[in-house]
C-alpha cells in the first residue's frame, strides 16, 4: 500500500535509485530546496517498489517530480503502467525532463545537451565533428583571439552583471530562474572560473562537479570580445580533463550555439495524466520543430 514518508525517509530510497549521481540535480538535497525556494509543497509516496517524490503546482493544479522545471533530468523510480492506473497517487500528474520513454510519453521540448568526453583527449578530437569550413574557422578564430589567461577566478555578482549587459530584460539574473545559480553558489561543488583579457574578465563560468561530470551552469560574457564562447568551449574541455571528468553537461534549454557547436545530444521525454492546462505547451526553453528534424535527420537524436 502506497504511503507518504518523510523527506529524510525519501532521501535514502532516492540515492538507492540513483546511486550515481551525475547532474546537480541527482542530488536530493537540491531537489528539495528547488521545491522549497519556488514556494512548492513536497509530496513523497512509496510502497516498498514504487517511489514517486513529488511537489505540488498549485498554480496549475498538478504535481510534478521534485524539483519542477529547474532539473536537469528525471528517473523512473517507479513502475510506468503501476503509474498510469493507481488511485494512490494524485491524478493530475505531469512529469517532464525523463530520461526514459515508456507508453504515453511525449517528446520533450528540449533534448539533453553534453560533451561525451569518453574517447576525447583534447580539443582537436572535439572539432573532428566540424565541417572542414568550421574546423578552418574555429581553429583560426582561436588563434586571432590572441593572449588571455584561464584561471579559478570570479562570482555570481560578476557573472549578473555580464550576463545582464549581454541579455537585458531576457537575461536569466532578471527572473526567479536566478535562485538556482545562488543555491548553487552556496555549494562547495561549485566554482568559478574566468577568461582574463587586458586585464579584465571578459567570461566568467559558474561550474558545478559531481563525481566525473561537470556542469556548465551560467556564464556571462562581455559582448565587446568576439569569440569568446570559442574560447571557453576549449578551456572547459581542457578543465573537465584535467578532473577526469567523463561528461561535460549543458542544461536542456535551447541556444543556437549548441547545435553550432554539435553539442552531443539525447532525447527527454514527458508524461501527463488527468486534467493539465494546455499553458504547459508553451514554454520559453524549447528547442524550434526544424531542428528537432533535422537533429533526427542527421541521427543526433
Amino acid at each position: 500500500m502506497m504511503q507518504e514518508i518523510t523527506l529524510d525517509e525519501a532521501k535514502q530510497i532516492w540515492d538507492q535509485y540513483v546511486p550515481e549521481k551525475q547532474v546537480w540535480t541527482d542530488d536530493w538535497e537540491i531537489r528539495v530546496a528547488l521545491c522549497k525556494g519556488y514556494g512548492c509543497k513536497p509530496t513523497i509516496f512509496y510502497d516498498g517498489k514504487n517511489f514517486f517524490p513529488l511537489q505540488y503546482d498549485s498554480e496549475n493544479n498538478f504535481y510534478t517530480i521534485i524539483g519542477g522545471e529547474s532539473v536537469e533530468k528525471n528517473y523512473l523510480t517507479f513502475d510506468p503502467e503501476f503509474m498510469k492506473t493507481t488511485k494512490e497517487i494524485p491524478e493530475n500528474i505531469y512529469f517532464d525532463f525523463l530520461e526514459n520513454k515508456f507508453d504515453g510519453c511525449t517528446e520533450g521540448f528540449c533534448p539533453q545537451f553534453f560533451i561525451d568526453l569518453t574517447n576525447m583527449e583534447s580539443i582537436d578530437d572535439y572539432i573532428q565533428r566540424f565541417s572542414k569550413k568550421h574546423k578552418k574557422n574555429f581553429r583560426r578564430a582561436c588563434k586571432l583571439f590572441g593572449e588571455y589567461e584561464f584561471r579559478k577566478e570570479g562570482n555570481l555578482e560578476k557573472i549578473a552583471e555580464l550576463n545582464k549587459k549581454m541579455f537585458g530584460e531576457e537575461s536569466d539574473f532578471n527572473n526567479e530562474t536566478k535562485f538556482c545559480y545562488e543555491l548553487l553558489d552556496r555549494d562547495q561543488r561549485t566554482e568559478y572560473w574566468s577568461i582574463i583579457k587586458n586585464g579584465k574578465p571578459v567570461l566568467t563560468t559558474q561550474y558545478f562537479f559531481s563525481n566525473r561530470t561537470m556542469s556548465v551552469c551560467i556564464w556571462g560574457v562581455d559582448k565587446e570580445y568576439e569569440d569568446t564562447m570559442k574560447i571557453a568551449l576549449v578551456e572547459g574541455i581542457k578543465l573537465a580533463k584535467s578532473r577526469n571528468c567523463r561528461r561535460i553537461d549543458f542544461a536542456p534549454t535551447y541556444s543556437s550555439w549548441k547545435l553550432l557547436y554539435r553539442l552531443n545530444t539525447a532525447p527527454l521525454w514527458r508524461y501527463k495524466r488527468g486534467k493539465i492546462p494546455e499553458s504547459i505547451e508553451i514554454v520559453d526553453y524549447g528547442i524550434p520543430r526544424d531542428e528537432l528534424e533535422k537533429l533526427r535527420k542527421i541521427g543526433r537524436l
